[in-house]
């Protein structure tokens, strides 16, 4: 059995994968071409200290901050921040659709990206940014 860390990250992957077209990988490098729907990698982000209840009966509560990069590429400035910003959107409705992820967290926070453009030689610029999802939960473990 996965620890529940890797269980809700899974869980947000499946959630990710579910926007039409676009490609979803988790932690992997960042590749030489971009898909023309988009890429969203899913990373593991950072894990907060766990806080032990008082008594130390129960579980611990953990927090892991989740990181959603977002590249979409093209040679039209327009037309790429009009994807990128459809992209966005399209998370957003999914992070929105169900914040407990299936009842594995309490809950789910975001904010807007940061926000970079790329230029690339002999190519179409690619537009990217970092989601952060802080996630909050309980565990039978400080390993999650």
């Amino acid at each position: 059995m996965s620890s529940k860390t890797e269980q809700i990250l899974g869980a947000l992957q499946s959630a990710l994968k579910a926007i039409p077209g676009v490609t979803v990988e988790r932690n992997s490098a960042v590749p030489e071409k971009i898909p023309s729907a988009g890429l969203i990698i899913l990373r593991d982000g950072i894990a907060d200290e766990p806080e032990l209840p008082l008594g130390g009966f129960g579980g611990v509560y953990c927090r892991q901050d989740a990181e959603i990069e977002i590249f979409v590429e093209n040679g039209d400035a327009a037309a790429r921040d009009a994807a990128f910003d459809t992209l966005l959107q399209q998370i957003g409705t999914v992070l929105d659709a169900d914040p407990t992820l299936g009842d594995l967290v309490f809950g789910m926070t975001y904010s807007r990206p940061e926000i970079d453009t790329e230029a690339v030689i002999g190519g179409p610029a690619i537009k990217a940014g970092t989601l952060i999802v802080a996630i909050e939960f309980e565990a039978d473990t400080p390993l999650g």
